[in-house]
């Protein structure tokens, strides 16, 4: 478990994201609450992400080795 604090970019406001380490025994199948289940490793030109995202929990799993 790991907590990144941030500024949310469209409210400007303080933020603590919660990022959890988990498993996967089969490959994930999106439930009907989801509108796009994929997998990035964040250097899709055509993914937009939030800024938390792109520029702290990407380059933590990186640093980690979670992330090629």
């Amino acid at each position: 478990m790991t907590d990144i604090r941030a500024t949310a970019a469209l409210e400007g406001v303080p933020m603590l994201m919660t990022v959890f380490t988990a498993a996967l025994d089969r490959a994930p199948a999106p439930a009907a609450e989801l509108a796009d289940l994929r997998w990035t490793d964040g250097r899709d030109d055509t993914l937009h992400l939030a800024p938390a995202v792109r520029d702290h929990l990407l380059p933590l799993l990186r640093e980690r080795g979670d992330l090629a």
